[in-house]
């Protein structure tokens, strides 16, 4: 008979009382975006951490100080191929910009720390950035986020009644006292002034919006650069009259629209440019429906009740809107619900349903098979025009069996 001394009695009763050791989170910091080892003014870091009971915070630290709190939550590809089991996957990537007109001129430690939902840590890889900051080269950024490049912004040539919205928002950083914050904004189509925030500030009573105006609520640009002077208040929209611009003489066809950016000493740049197509409503029978889904995700598995939901607009109305799943309709979704957002970008009367243009659809996946499913949204206008498609994703359905 084998003897059990009392040694190995203790510590057998460890083993089995003791619980297994939480694997800590683990990532990549890849530095600077676009490469790089330093530069002034707000420097864009980016990098993906993962944990197997989910992030919770990734904050930055120089020279051992936190800094602040990244953006956490940013689709990365190549993560979610590697790495496809842990909560995160999907959207592991990491952001932060640094400001750092607020440290001295030299090399400094830049370190980002995952931090779990369980409360595990871990300190990414620290790198050593070079911060080189003077006043001349401090010149106010920012961008045009609305809308994006290439597309084409349709104006009434005879009635001259159709607002573009060009928005986004702008920021300026400052080493010296008086040498901080935003003065104006310009928006420029080829180079010529049309629109600034200054004299062309003013409400338009068919929309109920203000346009050619700065000071906007961003609190997503606020998250992005905390301690910036403008950043709770960054956002700015512009509207142009396509329709009168073609007929004051700018063509039919390519422009580049132009963000200006003046600070309160003195100092200006241009900020942002994209490309853009201008046309005539009055050229096109029918100009089509759009919209955007904003859930499901693609890639992303769901189970029980799936709600879709999204908006969809278009100028000649929107009659019907239908949910389609691998090539069978599902139902017709519920149209009408209020986006502000959307609303403030497609302005009545352009659109008639901008005042509520979102929709939603929900049913219960588990009357579906499990695995991959192709899901679609059709749009039917007043005019009669064939259906429309303005979005489709591809999901897994993944249910635990009903006792």
């Amino acid at each position: 008979m084998k003897r059990v001394t009392l040694l190995s009695w203790i510590v057998g009763i460890f083993c089995i009382a003791a619980p297994a050791m939480a694997a800590p989170p683990f990532g990549s910091f890849g530095g600077i975006v676009g490469g790089g080892t330093g530069g002034g003014g707000n420097l864009p870091l980016h990098g993906w951490c993962l944990d197997d009971h989910g992030v919770s915070v990734v904050d930055i630290f120089v020279d051992d100080v936190i800094a602040g709190r990244a953006s956490y939550g940013r689709q990365r590809a190549g993560v979610l191929e590697r790495y496809p089991g842990y909560p995160d996957a999907a959207a592991s990537g990491f952001a932060f910009n640094l400001d750092t007109t607020r440290y001295h001129n030299g090399l400094h430690k830049v370190q980002p720390v995952c931090r779990a939902i369980d409360g595990g840590a871990v300190r990414l890889p620290a790198k050593t950035l070079e911060f080189t900051n003077t006043t001349h080269n401090l010149v106010p950024f920012g961008r045009i986020d609305f809308p994006s490049r290439n597309a084409v912004l349709y104006g009434d040539c005879t009635n001259f009644d159709t607002l573009s919205v060009v928005d986004g928002w702008a920021l300026d950083a400052g080493v010296e006292i008086g040498d901080e914050g935003i003065s104006y904004l310009e928006l420029l189509v080829d180079g010529a002034i049309v629109a600034n925030t200054r004299t062309d500030c003013g409400f338009d009573p068919a929309s109920g919006f203000l346009y050619n105006c700065a000071g906007f609520v961003r609190q997503d640009v606020e998250k992005v650069f905390p301690g910036l002077k403008d950043s709770p208040r960054a956002g700015y929209r512009f509207a142009i009259n396509v329709g009168a611009l073609i007929d004051f003489g700018f063509v039919r066809g390519f422009h580049v629209l132009t963000l200006r950016a003046g600070d309160i000493a003195g100092q200006f740049s241009n900020a942002y440019e994209i490309p853009a197509f201008f046309g005539c409503r009055d050229d096109l029978a029918n100009e089509g429906a759009f919209g955007s889904i904003f859930t499901p995700r693609t890639g992303l598995t769901y189970n029980g009740v799936l709600t879709i939901d999204g908006w969809a607009l278009d100028r000649e109305g929107v009659k019907r809107i239908e949910i389609w799943m691998d090539g069978e309709k599902l139902g017709d979704a519920f149209h009408g619900i209020v986006r502000p957002g959307v609303s403030l970008r497609y302005p009545i009367p352009s659109y008639p349903e901008s005042g509520a243009p979102g929709f939603t659809f929900s049913f219960n996946t588990r009357g579906y098979a499990d695995g991959a499913h192709n899901l679609q949204v059709f749009v039917f206008d007043d005019a009669g025009a064939p259906r429309e498609l303005i979005g489709e994703v591809t999901v897994k359905f993944n249910n635990i069996p009903e006792e």
